[in-house]
Formats: structure tokens, sequence, C-alpha cells
């Protein structure tokens, strides 16, 4: 109960509006699909008008498109902008400032710059604040979290940043209740102090990048080690989660798997619920759309690219932004009674592919299929150096013998789907993290 009290506490005292934001959330989870998308609609057509008048770039492309305001209207209406790209924000900084901006209250941020160069952006603290109320009251709480519940995270920056001082980010912790744990190096040594720490924390739920939590559940079953702990549930988030991984982890710790989907700068989210039949979309904060690349919005049951349209930040207005990510939208609504649109999946993100000399798409859950059907295979990384050259990077089990037939077959499947490439095979000690403390399957270093 402490916990809860202080964690309420702390949240009420930082950012006024949270508690507020936090039980309008609870409220609108069962609300209906058109009540939701017509509070949508308002707060865009509220946006587009602040943006038109306060926001050069948005002003001259109306102008130039022969638009009003007026004439974006609905969530179909947005077919009439184009897609906003991260390079035509770096091109155009200066008109994304707001005429206003001194006025508002924000925070500067930055992406992770998992697909090149970071973004930096600015998010207003409304925004902020409705976010962070939105992951607990929906995200973390269709898996029956509650304020305060013990959280041990395993990841890096992007999920939990350190505060300047160590004695700051221990109070932070203490205050609400959560472990962290580095994603940079996760060797044995460290995955081994992990177990015991958690051990004695007892966390009702764990979250972490899927990978991350992925490498340590597999530490723990190659390592026969025991858990004292009993989690409710796991949230995976950041990455795409694979099948593979799912079963392990929810084998591992005997509990569901809760995956999650969500960035900031674009404001969108989207979160499994107890029926685990796909992502729930949240229509409070944002809007998202499913396109082609051409940006016209596509039937659901259709893979495209995923556009954010942030609903609440005004210091830096995000309309039609292209996320990076390809996803489906479900064709049907889910059976948990929440009217939400449902994400049926998240394909990844568009540089999780390798590219033949022909030009054919080969999606890294491929190449995951592969390897994880070999037990001496500990961790992989596909890195495409040229348009016929691809590099496997494997390190292997020290408790396996390397099979050289496995090897011959993982290069003879490949080359069945790959066609005319040169396939190499090397065996490293460690393959690096992202700046986020990420790891990616597949890493092309160059175009299609």
């Amino acid at each position: 109960m402490i916990h809860k009290f202080l964690f309420g506490l702390s949240h009420a005292l930082k950012h006024k509006n949270f508690l507020s934001y936090y039980n309008i959330a609870k409220r609108q989870e069962y609300a209906s699909y058109k009540k939701l998308k017509q509070n949508q609609e308002k707060k865009l057509q509220k946006l587009i008008h602040f943006s038109y008048n306060n926001v050069p770039y948005y002003h001259r492309l109306l102008k130039n498109l022969g638009l009003k305001p007026d004439d974006i209207q609905s969530i179909e209406d947005l077919q009439k902008l184009p897609i906003l790209t991260k390079e035509i924000i770096r091109n155009n900084q200066r008109d994304f400032i707001p005429n206003n901006l001194k006025e508002q209250k924000y925070v500067n941020q930055s992406t992770a710059g998992s697909t090149g160069e970071p973004l930096q952006y600015r998010l207003s603290k409304e925004d902020e604040i409705l976010g962070l109320a939105i992951m607990y009251a929906l995200s973390w709480g269709y898996a029956g979290y509650e304020l305060g519940d013990r959280v041990a995270v395993i990841a890096g920056s992007s999920l939990m940043p350190s505060a300047k001082s160590k004695l700051i980010d221990n109070i932070k912790a203490f205050i609400m209740n959560y472990k962290k744990y580095s994603s940079f190096d996760l060797n044995d040594k460290y995955m081994g102090e992990i177990v015991a720490g958690l051990n004695k924390f007892k966390p009702k739920y764990l979250r972490g990048y899927a990978s991350s939590i992925y490498l340590f559940a597999k530490h723990i079953k190659d390592n026969d080690l025991n858990i004292d702990f009993h989690p409710k549930g796991v949230f995976t988030t950041a990455e795409v989660l694979f099948d593979f991984q799912r079963e392990l982890i929810e084998d591992t710790f005997d509990c569901k798997v809760f995956n999650q989907y969500g960035l900031n700068d674009g404001g969108i989210s989207a979160f499994e619920c107890e029926m685990h039949k796909g992502l729930h979309v949240d229509m409070i904060r944002s809007i998202m759309e499913v396109t082609d690349e051409n940006g016209k919005q596509l039937e659901a049951g259709k893979e495209g690219h995923i556009l954010a349209t942030s609903l609440h930040n005004y210091a830096m207005p995000f309309i039609r932004y292209d996320t990076g990510d390809l996803g489906v939208l479900a064709c049907e609504r889910c059976e948990c009674g929440r009217e939400t649109p449902m994400l049926e999946k998240i394909v990844g993100r568009v540089s999780d592919f390798i590219y033949t000399p022909d030009g054919t798409k080969i999606h890294g859950e491929f190449f995951s299929h592969i390897f994880w059907e070999f037990n001496w295979v500990k961790q992989f990384q596909i890195v495409q150096r040229t348009v016929d050259e691809v590099i496997v990077k494997i390190i292997p089990d020290s408790k396996s013998k390397i099979n050289e037939d496995d090897l011959e077959r993982m290069k003879k499947i490949m080359l069945n789907r790959t066609g005319k490439m040169n396939i190499i095979v090397e065996m490293v000690d460690e393959i690096a993290t992202t700046k986020a403390g990420k790891w990616k399957f597949i890493v092309r270093e160059t175009g299609k």
C-alpha cells in the first residue's frame, strides 16, 4: 500500500494532471468506437487549425495544396496531406517551431536512431503526462497492473532513462517500486546477477525489450536456474516479438506475455489484452493509420506503413508522421469487448529486411526460424554489407559443439530464398547492441 501511495503522490506532485488523465483513460477503456472516433476528430480539427495558424511548415503546406484547415474534418481527410518523414523535419527544423512556443511547457527528446541519425524533437508536457497515464492505465492495466506494483525492467535508455546521480536513481526506483537492469551487456555473469536480484525483489511484472527478455529467459532455461518469483505478466516492447521468443518466455516464467508497441515522437501506442489476439490501438492520444507508400489508407488485412498523428503535442505537431514501421490492421474487433481497432501484426521496421539482387524483400523473421532450430546457436545477427553479400554472425553456445552439417544446412536454406548471394558465416564472441541497448537481428548497411 505504501508504494501505491508514494507512486500516486509522486506523479501527482510532478504532473498535476496525471491522476486525472489516468482516470480518463480507465473510464474510456470500454467506450464505443463511434464515441472514441468522434473525440479523435474533434482533437484533430483543433490540431489542424493550430498548426495552420502557428506552425510555418504546416501553414505553407496547406497553402501549397490549396487546402484550408476546415478541409480536414475526419481521419479519412488526412489522406489529403502528404506523409511527414524525419528527413522533412530535419530539413525544415525552424519551420516546425510554433509561434507561441515560449508560452508552452515542453521537454526536448530524441529518438534512438536505430534506422540512422537520431531525430531531435519537442514533446509537450501534456502529451508526456498523457502517454504515461495511458501506459499505466491501459497498456499495463490490461495485464492487471495497479499503480505501485513491483516491476523489473531489462532494457536500455529508451525505456528507463537514468537520472543525473545514482542517489536520485535509487530514490526514484524506491518510490516507483521498480528495479532496472541494463540490456547493453547481457553476458552469463550479469544475467546470473539479475536472477539473484529478482529472486530477492520478487517483481509482479517484468518489462523490457523483446530480445533482452528472451535472452534472459533462455539463460535461465539453458542453465536450469531456480527463480523464486512468479510474475503475473511480462511486458515486451520496442522490438518485434517473434513466436519462438513468446513461447520460451511464457514457459520460463509461467505467465503470459503482453506485447506492446509505441513511440513518443508520434504519440501512438498499441497493446495486447488478456485475449492475446492482436494489439489494441490507443485512440485517446493519437491517430494511427496503415497506408501504402503514397499515403492511401489501406483496408484491414493489408500490410502497410504505420503513420502517426499526435493529437496533444502542440510543441511540435506530428501529422501523418512515418514511424518507419510496417503493420497490418485486424479485420475484426477483439472478443474482450473493447472497441478500439486492432493491429493484427507488427511486421517490423522498414529496415528489418534483406534485399536480394533482384529486389526480393526478405523479412528477418525468415532467418529467425532458421537459427533457433539449432540449440548450439546462442545469438545471431544478419548483416547485409552490399546488395549481393550477407554476413551471418553467430555466437555459439560455449556448452555445445558447433555442427558443421548444420552450417551447411543453414546456408542452403538461405540460398534457396536469397538466390545468388555470397553468404559468409562468422563465429563471434559478442554482437554489439544499438545505442539504446537493443539487439538487432538485421543490420542493412546498403540501400535497396
